[in-house]
């Protein structure tokens, strides 16, 4: 017997930016303000499988470029979630640049939150979407927060670090993320504006009591 579909009405909302502009943090703070009733989609684990490869060969890898990531699959996936359908994402490992045989359950929800450094630069991620917020941080700023992320978190040394973000991070950020940021509804200022996160989550309310609302009781079962 399949599942029945959650029929509830949907809000999907795209959060973007560049890498160390704060993207995780604020998806955690508005799934947070939605606890049950969110869920939460990360377009990097959508990277392809990459196994296999020689040292030389994953050192050449540019995991800020659109074409390193199965965006057709999320979109796929994100479709399912806003039938009301389960899905099981893709899970990366990025000590084998492999995409692993075990996957993610994600379950659908009222409010479904995307993100990830690109997805404002994709025309059919953005089509899925009601609204978006492009979070916009000094690049020296978001430099600083990566060194210490890598350094304390993966255990990447600083020239590494520092090899990418020449290589790859500041010129894809330069290319296709930062022109993003015009396709967003809101770009917030981060380090100028600390009411915004508030906001949003008030904004996120108002639309999903204005879906529910309007969705008779009998279809909503």
């Amino acid at each position: 017997m399949a599942p029945i579909a959650d029929r509830r009405p949907r809000v999907v909302l795209g959060i973007a930016g560049g890498s160390g502009s704060g993207k995780s943090w604020l998806a955690k703070a508005v799934a947070e303000a939605f606890a049950g009733d969110s869920t939460t989609v990360c377009h990097d684990w959508y990277y392809r499988h990459n196994g296999g490869l020689s040292d030389e060969e994953a050192g050449k890898l540019n995991f800020d470029h659109p074409r390193s990531l199965e965006t057709s699959l999320m979109c796929m996936q994100l479709d399912k979630l806003a039938a009301g359908k389960a899905i099981d994402a893709p899970t990366y490992d990025y000590a084998t640049h492999s995409r692993l045989p075990q996957t993610r359950r994600v379950e659908p929800a009222p409010l479904i939150i995307i993100d990830g450094i690109l997805v404002l630069a994709d025309k059919a991620l953005r089509e899925r979407m009601d609204l978006s917020v492009f979070i916009e941080v000094p690049d020296d700023i978001r430099l600083l927060r990566r060194v210490r992320r890598d350094c304390t978190e993966r255990r990447v040394d600083v020239e590494e670090t520092l090899r990418l973000y020449e290589r790859c991070v500041r010129p894809m950020h330069a290319r296709f993320v930062e022109p993003s940021s015009h396709h967003a509804t809101w770009i917030w200022s981060q380090l100028d504006d600390k009411s915004f996160p508030g906001l949003l989550i008030k904004d996120l309310r108002r639309r999903l009591d204005e879906r529910a609302a309007a969705v008779p009781a009998e279809v909503r079962r």
